[in-house]
């Protein structure tokens, strides 16, 4: 009597059994791929986007360095011009090169702390 049954349900059975499966691996098993900072590692898309986050802040945390070490450069090109062009020295213009010359490495040191921050709190994150 029951094999009866199961021969005349079969379809349905297996309908039911492959659709049961299909949405315990659609909502079950989440989707990963590899890490930006370790190949070796999977990460789901939370994790991604947070690593995404942490290379965009140092990206624009070095630019922000660049961009102080160019107008360092600036300072001094246009202090040697003014001594070049036979202007009396300038003390200001050394006290001003002396600031940023401070200045920018204040400013590295505080951009190395702060990406040293971020990836201290990105590697807690990611467990």
């Amino acid at each position: 009597m029951f094999l009866s049954w199961l021969k005349k349900y079969k379809s349905i059975i297996v309908t039911i059994l492959v659709t049961g499966a299909m949405i315990i691996y659609c909502y079950g098993c989440e989707a990963k791929v590899e890490s930006l900072q370790s190949q070796a590692k999977l990460v789901n898309r939370q994790e991604l986007q947070l690593e995404l986050d942490t290379i965009i802040t140092m990206a624009q945390l070095r630019m922000v360095d660049l961009d102080k070490q160019e107008q360092f450069k600036a300072i001094v090109l246009q202090n040697a011009l003014i001594l070049v062009e036979g202007q009396p020295f300038n003390p200001l213009g050394i006290l001003t090169a002396v600031a940023a010359i401070y200045g920018t490495m204040q400013g590295g040191r505080n951009i190395s702390r702060v990406v040293k921050t971020q990836v201290k709190k990105s590697k807690v994150n990611n467990g």
